[in-house]
């Protein structure tokens, strides 16, 4: 993709919301903190796809909720309608 600059910096918040989106204790604040920051920037949604996609032949991927994804198409073009990730071409 061109323009896209996911830093490690980005990469690593990725991985930290990924995390924090899967624990049983996560709250609307986690999820609202999730949502600003894919807002922030886009390639902020490129890292998270980019976490998503090393983990989309696990099973933990369905555990989490993906509605409130819409917005965001970059991400939500990943998940199918069962919750889990469309494998890439």
């Amino acid at each position: 993709m061109a323009d896209t600059q996911v830093t490690d910096e980005m990469a690593d918040a990725a991985i930290t919301w990924f995390a924090r989106l899967r624990a049983d204790d996560v709250t609307a604040s986690d999820r609202a903190g999730f949502l600003n920051w894919l807002r922030e920037h886009r390639d902020h949604q490129i890292a998270f796809v980019e976490i998503l996609n090393l983990w989309e032949d696990l099973s933990v991927i369905k555990q989490l909720d993906f509605e409130e994804l819409k917005p965001f198409p970059l991400l939500f073009k990943h998940v199918d309608g069962d919750g889990g990730i469309r494998r890439r071409a």
